[in-house]
């Protein structure tokens, strides 16, 4: 008996089996969890690129929509970039706005095929995007033609109306009070900047170069000026000796309206548009290298800002050919001069969109704008309001693309 009991306790045969069926259970959990871990991790990376879609696609709609419609439009964009299988479960997407960001976040489970056996009958998923955008700050000066000629033909009106649409679109779209600056230079001959800055030592009333007829005195001085010294008349040297600095001169008309600098408040800017009226002569010159100084950060205005990530434009519009300016009155003469000024626009940075009405050198504006989509050729006076919507658009998308 002893013997027996002794070779049953050294017989091993039999252990292999015992020990392999208890092996089996934590190799198959093993084996089980690993497929479903596998399944899961490739449903949560799925998830994730589609969030990042929809994140990305619904961004800039934030802009304009409320809370459910936005919601609705995440869901939609998600939505078209993932179709659940039968064995993930998601919960609600869900949506947060925290200024120009915006957060979407969802959860659920991937259900098991083979971890039940093991009492495991899903996997958890969650995943989060957050997209933030930039809302560039935009400068946009309108250098706008109040010659004689814009009294015809109901130019003025359509100008006017157009201009404050302009300014009521992007009013309306800004994320924030000061995201959007808009300056007006209405011009015939010459300028007005009124006469608040009579004392300024940057201007200067001598009638050196000038005809005797428009030679003024400081203190007599109305507020316009005409063609700076050459060079000087084509660009943004600062005006700090008598070669640079602005000639102020007797109006040539008393009709003129001023100048209104950069500004965020645009009720001064619906001022300046009311008062514009139609008289003088052309001098699209003055006109841009007064746009040119306006969105210019030094004097004589100082009202933009020098981040190099402020979107700057140009508008000009004009009805006629060059006429007059403070040299000539030859049209080819001036037309030299505003090529260089517009050259030296686009030179700053600043994007240049052009506006002909029904008359005016067309070879001219369209070289002046920064591309040949940019230049718009009027044929009636109704087309001003057009064109000024195409170019709102235009600024808009390219606020929104960067």
């Amino acid at each position: 008996m002893a013997g027996l009991l002794s070779r049953f306790r050294r017989e091993t045969r039999a252990n292999v089996a015992v020990i392999f069926s208890l092996a089996l259970v934590p190799l198959f959990a093993m084996v089980g969890g690993a497929v479903d871990y596998s399944r899961a991790t490739k449903v949560q990376a799925r998830l994730q690129a589609a969030l990042d879609a929809a994140s990305l696609a619904v961004a800039k709609d934030s802009r304009r929509l409320g809370a459910t419609d936005l919601q609705a439009a995440a869901n939609r964009a998600f939505a078209g970039n993932f179709t659940a299988d039968g064995d993930t479960q998601l919960n609600a997407l869900r949506l947060t706005k925290d200024g120009n960001t915006i957060r979407l976040e969802i959860d659920g489970r991937v259900l098991t095929s083979v971890s039940t056996a093991v009492g495991i009958d899903s996997i958890p998923v969650y995943v989060v995007s957050q997209t933030t955008w930039n809302e560039p700050r935009i400068e946009i000066a309108l250098v706008l033609d109040n010659t004689g000629s814009m009294g015809w033909s109901g130019k003025m009106e359509a100008l006017k109306k157009a201009a404050r649409d302009l300014i009521d679109e992007l009013e309306a779209t800004r994320v924030s009070t000061d995201q959007v600056k808009i300056g007006i230079v209405p011009f015939d001959t010459q300028v007005n900047i009124g006469t608040a800055f009579r004392n300024e030592n940057w201007l200067r009333f001598d009638g050196t170069g000038l005809s005797s007829s428009v030679v003024t005195t400081r203190s007599a001085w109305q507020g316009c000026l005409t063609d700076r010294d050459q060079p000087a008349d084509t660009n943004d040297l600062a005006p700090t000796s008598d070669p640079t600095r602005y000639r102020g001169v007797k109006c040539a008309t008393g009709s003129l309206a001023a100048v209104q600098p950069m500004t965020t408040n645009f009720a001064p800017l619906r001022t300046t548009i009311a008062a514009m009226q139609p008289s003088g002569n052309t001098n699209l010159t003055i006109g841009v290298q007064m746009g040119l100084a306006v969105m210019s950060s030094g004097v004589p205005f100082s009202q933009t800002g020098t981040e190099p990530d402020i979107l700057r434009y140009m508008i000009v519009l004009t009805d006629g050919d060059n006429t007059q300016s403070r040299y000539s009155t030859s049209s080819t003469q001036i037309d030299a001069r505003s090529t260089m000024a517009c050259n030296a626009v686009k030179a700053a940075g600043i994007t240049v969109f052009t506006v002909r009405v029904i008359e005016g050198n067309q070879t001219l504006l369209r070289n002046c704008a920064s591309d040949p989509s940019m230049y718009f050729n009027v044929t009636s006076s109704s087309g001003i309001g057009d064109a000024f919507k195409a170019i709102t658009s235009m600024i808009k998308r390219m606020r929104l693309s960067v």
